[in-house]
């Protein structure tokens, strides 16, 4: 965002249109006016006038009694100020005026400083002008304080106006201001400045655009006697351009630069500190003034800082510095943070009399960098640094900073620039065929009217001459362009980019830069030509879709998380383990980290849905009892040797609280048991994969290693294998109840049973088989209870699967519904009871029958599980 004032903005540009129409076109051409602002426009009967007496008050040493004239009538003014003449042309309002309450206003300061009140938040305190006696001395107006205006922060002094300001004119009509609040896209860091606003209005218009002149006198000693600079960090710091001033006297800013400064949005400081902003506001470079005499050296070096390393800047903060931060340091110690903020040590202070100045570029990702890992807000500087800044503007934006510093704080300008710059850029070029614009834009524009465009945002146009070369008109340099065996394509423009348009780099910028000119508003509506590819089904999309419907289905709430996450949330899946190992588990090095992450909070891609889940989890179990959720969502894990990650299709579950009613007679739940925990999840996932036509009872529900997924309860938690007979079997999922101290660690109660399960749909899909249809029975089941004794350390699902196996065609359904420990079974040992239902689809099994399978699936238990029945 930038504030452009257009008394201002009118140095650098003719303003032949309304604010409002400048505001239309701009907008129109993706420089986003969002308000226009008017100060004065609350300034009724604040007039210009003039002292014509200054005596001093009978009662009052610090008080002055003035007689000023509105050019009709001479009104009696009490005030405090002493900086006035008889002569001066000064603000005056009139009784009935309404002004800002200065003294409040600095009252409601802690620290004493005064907040302009244009930039303050919060209620603003007003006054009303009323005739009245201070010290016994009747004052019937109020000579008015910049502050009291809203224009600056001065209230030391009455505002002394030009001595042409016509006596009696509101002041509105000499100090009012329009104010233009523009929002700037990332790719316009070119429009942060006044002069980069008025390039802008200038195409619009078709006026031209001027810079401010720069004139200096350098009658001091070579800069080069007096400091040196080293560049140790060329990649990050392409140019790093100095001058010198000596002698500078250290105090506010004039009032026109306050003036603006104010109304840009920035607060003055003094003298030095204003003109640095200043020239950063109107050319687009920041620059940085250094204490020259708190030098070490004195010398500056650009260089990374060391590891450790730590730096305070101006706003007396510490901070601990990696080898990741560019400083710029003298002989000792780093004086400031690349692009982004000086340090203290050698700030401008009221006792400051050398000045160097400071005007370099840095690489845009190494400011944006530091900026967010140090800083909670960007600086105005960093703000353009990350937008990426002109490298011709360097030596311009020195020059312009020295020569302002000189008229404002006095002093003598050292002789020469040093200017750091190994590598000069060449200005860019385009080949542009003509023939792109209907292809892209759909509309035929003359080639005089693109020229014409193009060269109102100043882009050079070369020149073609009758020998095949194109000729540019400033520096005579020669670019051929040969085509279709050495015939010369007379549509195609060679176009040279401005060093200040970094936006520009292929044609298509300039195909928009055709449009912005011609109009969007202009283009006509097409409809789209030819016919519609024939519409490619996405077997991975309608496979989620199922899911999404048997979750919801089965009672769940879809859920959608970020992608990125926090190291801290994934060591939080691994609390109950030791420090060192959780570290372990959510090592940065096994991680797909980003190398600019925005926070923290989104630092890494996620390796598992688990830690979203349970933040997900905690988060809703603070408004809510029961939580039944799941996601649908990619999972990202490094690859040895890869640049990729393996991004895997996930479906992530979560139960936790009460079980809902099982109908309306039972309305409460009143015991533990009534909690959900990892039998139901089970139930969901069995219903799950039963949709899928691949029941659990096909797959093998076997035991996790802890070790394994220590996040998981011990005991409580299972994993989902898909049998293969030419290999192992392949995990499809993992299923259980989150350990304890996970729990606590993302604040849950570590006694609440909270069911997860993951599973990986890239598998599923290979296990999901066709729809399957058969007849119903037309005679009932067959059923028979077996009950064994087997080994505690048996998991059921294995006795399960042996029974069904064993039971073939035949055996229609095995059902667990007994599980039981204690006397008179022996010790280490449990009992099972499963009911068989045996069901042929043509007849009914005699006794006989059913009896030789029993038989058959005993002995195999006892063979290969060393059971015993009952």
């Amino acid at each position: 965002m930038i504030r452009v004032p257009l008394s201002w903005l009118k140095e650098y540009v003719e303003l032949t249109l309304s604010p409002e129409e400048i505001a239309a076109g701009l907008t129109l051409r993706g420089l986003e006016v969002g308000e226009i602002i008017r100060t004065g426009a609350g300034w009724e009967k604040v007039v210009v006038g003039q002292v014509e007496k200054i005596e001093k008050h009978p009662n009052a040493d610090r008080l002055v009694v003035l007689q000023v004239t509105d050019g009709s009538q001479t009104y009696q003014v009490v005030t405090g100020a002493m900086n006035l003449t008889e002569g001066d042309k000064i603000p005056m309002a009139l009784p009935g005026a309404k002004l800002i309450d200065g003294h409040k206003l600095v009252d409601e300061q802690a620290d004493g400083k005064r907040t302009p009140p244009l930039l303050a938040s919060g209620d603003i305190p007003y006054f009303t002008v009323k005739t009245g006696k201070m010290r016994g001395v009747e004052s019937t107006a109020v000579a008015v304080a910049a502050l009291e205006l809203g224009i600056s922060e001065d209230f030391d002094g009455i505002v002394v106006l030009d001595p042409e300001a016509p006596v009696g004119v509101p002041l509105a009509e000499i100090l009012g201001e329009t104010i233009l609040d523009i929002e700037l896209s990332p790719n316009l860091g070119r429009a942060l400045s006044m002069v980069g606003v008025a390039r802008e209005v200038a195409a619009m218009t078709g006026k031209k655009a001027r810079l401010p002149r720069i004139s200096i006198q350098e009658a001091g000693p070579s800069v080069e006697q007096k400091i040196s600079v080293r560049i140790d960090a060329p990649d990050l710091c392409p140019r790093f351009s100095l001058m010198l001033i000596e002698g500078v006297k250290i105090g506010p800013s004039p009032e026109w630069i306050q003036r603006r400064l104010t109304a840009a949005g920035m607060r003055p400081i003094n003298n030095i500190v204003d003109v640095t902003n200043y020239v950063m506001l109107e050319v687009g470079q920041p620059l940085h003034a250094y204490d020259y005499d708190t030098l070490h050296g004195p010398k500056l070096i650009v260089r990374r800082a060391r590891q450790g390393e730590k730096i305070e800047t101006i706003d007396h903060k510490d901070h601990d510095l990696t080898e990741a931060t560019l400083l710029v340091a003298d002989a000792d110690r780093g004086v400031g943070l690349a692009g982004v903020m000086g340090g203290a040590d050698t700030e401008i202070s009221d006792s400051t009399v050398n000045v160097a100045l400071e005007g370099a570029n840095w690489n845009p990702a190494n400011v944006r960098d530091t900026s967010r890992r140090l800083f909670a807000v960007s600086s105005e500087a960093a703000k353009r640094y990350e937008r990426t800044v002109d490298i011709e503007l360097t030596t311009i934006g020195v020059r312009r900073g020295i020569q302002l510093m000189q008229e404002v704080a006095g002093g003598t300008i050292a002789k020469g620039l040093i200017d750091v710059y190994s590598e000069p850029r060449s200005p860019h070029v385009i080949e542009f065929p003509l023939s792109e614009i209907p292809r892209m834009l759909g509309i035929t524009i003359p080639k005089e009217e693109v020229v014409h465009m193009l060269e109102a945002l100043e882009f050079d146009i070369a020149t073609l001459l009758p020998s095949g070369q194109y000729q540019f008109r400033e520096d005579a340099r020669e670019y051929t362009i040969v085509v279709n065996e050495n015939r010369v394509e007379s549509d195609t423009l060679m176009v040279r980019v401005p060093t200040y348009r970094n936006d520009v780099t292929i044609k298509a910028d300039l195909i928009e830069e055709i449009a912005r000119m011609y109009g969007y508003d202009k283009i006509p509506e097409t409809r789209l030509r030819g016919e519609l590819p024939p519409q490619q089904v996405s077997s991975l999309y309608k496979f989620e879709e199922k899911l999404r419907d048997i979750m919801i289905g089965a009672g769940l709430y879809e859920v959608i998380t970020y992608p990125l996450v926090s190291i801290a949330s994934l060591q939080q899946l691994y609390a109950g383990q030791s420090p060192n190992q959780a570290a372990k588990w959510a090592d940065p090095d096994n991680l797909i980290r980003l190398a600019n992450p925005l926070s923290t909070e989104h630092e890494v891609m996620r390796p598992t849905l688990l830690g979203s889940i349970m933040e997900t989890v905690a988060e809703n179990r603070r408004f809510n009892d029961r939580v039944a959720v799941f996601e649908v969502g990619r999972v990202y894990l490094k690859q040895a040797d890869q640049p990729l990650p393996d991004e895997r299709r996930t479906l992530t579950l979560a139960l936790a609280g009460p079980r809902p009613t099982l109908s309306r007679y039972q309305p409460k739940l009143n015991n533990e048991a009534d909690q959900f925990d990892f039998f139901d999840l089970k139930g969901v996932v069995e219903n799950l994969l039963e949709r899928l036509n691949r029941p659990i009872t096909s797959l093998e529900l076997m035991p996790l290693h802890s070790a394994d997924w220590p996040m998981l309860h011990p005991g409580r938690a299972a994993g989902i294998f898909a049998k293969s007979s030419s290999g192992p079997s392949q995990l499809v999922g993992v299923i259980g109840e989150i350990h304890p101290k996970v729990a606590e660690a993302f604040e849950l109660d570590p006694l609440e049973r909270i069911a997860v399960a993951e599973l990986d749909i890239q598998i599923l899909i290979t296990l999901a088989q066709r729809e399957q249809y058969r007849s119903v029975p037309r005679l009932p089941a067959t059923t028979q209870d077996l009950a064994i004794v087997v080994s505690d350390e048996t998991p059921a699902g294995q006795v399960q699967r042996l029974i069904r196996e064993t039971g073939g065609k035949l055996l229609q359904d095995v059902t667990l519904f007994d599980i039981y420990r204690g006397k008179p079974i022996p010790e280490n040992k449990k009992s099972l009871a499963f009911r068989l239902a045996f069901q042929p689809e043509d007849r009914t099994l005699t006794e006989e029958e059913v009896t030789k399978i029993r038989q058959r699936i005993e002995s195999r238990l006892i063979r290969e599980l060393g059971a015993e029945t009952r």
